[in-house]
């Protein structure tokens, strides 16, 4: 799966097709209780999922599930690569947490691979973020117990909705909670440090140029990060922005935030004079990011974003000083 497709693509598209998700119970039990049997009982879009006891070999089968069961000190057996050629498929936020291990590096470039998840004789299989439908679900619910998107989106479901499921499929459900309060914290704290953020409006934007448009992340769960610093995000109207619409749309933002992965993306979208003669480009009120922070903005996950609330408020405040 090539870098092109398996990020700004897939991103894309997810921000032209999300529906919206509700995280569903467990009958009138606490989402992730554990019951007097010592089970745990899942609820997500195929129905529910009763995992017997805590699992100890587990398949990460989506694009980012890794990073939720490394936030809880899951280590995976196995970890779904999606872009970036990292090594074992985790990024360097989450490297401390996977210490050692050296987990089976599979791919979803032509689906999901059932019969080297067979193989694995995993005991659960972690499948949120995977795209699955009905047909998949029920060959994997064959192998393992096996946990799907809570909701409608069949990929990239609100980072919270994912990582609140992943944590209770692993009987780490207030642990998990508690890592979101805090990643919650981390922004908000960003924006009390920085009331010039206040107001302010903010565009994300992923480079290089895709069919020679701009690609915009809309208002939603995805630029929450910068609504909890006090941003207001701008709504680009559509996902992805032709050069006829380009200056009218960007120039109403006060600052672009381009998820560049290189020097060369950077360049290649500044010798666009499109691009170049934007109101926030010119007047230096805008961030191309490297690769590790374009990285942690698409994962969106518990170990991601502190690596985001950690890095981008300073370069913000920099450009708004």
């Amino acid at each position: 799966m090539s870098s092109a497709w398996s990020r700004r693509t897939f991103l894309t598209a997810a921000a032209a097709l999300a529906g919206s998700t509700a995280l569903a119970g467990c009958g009138d039990a606490k989402p992730g209780a554990v019951a007097k049997d010592g089970s745990v009982t899942v609820t997500h879009a195929f129905g529910e999922t009763r995992i017997p006891q805590p699992p100890t070999r587990v398949v990460s089968a989506g694009l980012t599930e890794q990073d939720d069961l490394l936030a809880v000190g899951v280590v995976p057996i196995a970890v779904t690569d999606w872009f970036g050629g990292e090594p074992f498929g985790v990024w360097p936020w989450a490297r401390t947490q996977l210490g050692p291990a050296q987990p089976t590096v599979l791919t979803l470039a032509d689906g999901i691979q059932i019969e080297a998840i067979r193989g694995l004789n995993p005991d659960l299989i972690v499948a949120v973020n995977a795209g699955l439908d009905a047909d998949t679900y029920a060959t994997l619910s064959q192998i393992a117990p096996t946990i799907a998107q809570s909701g409608t989106d069949a990929f990239f479901e609100p980072w919270k909705e994912q990582a609140t499921i992943v944590g209770q499929a692993v009987f780490k459900a207030d642990e998990m909670a508690s890592i979101i309060a805090r990643v919650d914290e981390k922004f908000t704290t960003a924006a009390s440090s920085n009331p010039q953020f206040n107001g302010k409006k903010a565009l994300l934007l992923r480079g290089p140029l895709y069919r020679d448009s701009v690609q915009a992340v809309p208002p939603g769960w995805r630029t929450d990060f910068l609504t909890q610093m006090g941003f207001t995000v701008a709504d680009p109207g559509d996902p992805l922005i032709p050069r006829d619409r380009m200056a009218a749309v960007l120039d109403a933002a006060d600052v672009l935030i381009w998820t560049t992965e290189s020097e060369q993306e950077q360049a290649a979208l500044l010798a666009d004079p499109a691009i170049s003669g934007l109101k926030a480009v010119a007047g230096g009120r805008t961030i191309f990011t490297d690769k590790e922070l374009a990285g942690a903005i698409a994962f969106a996950s518990p170990l991601s974003y502190p690596l985001v609330a950690d890095r981008l408020p300073p370069l913000l405040a920099q450009i708004l000083a």
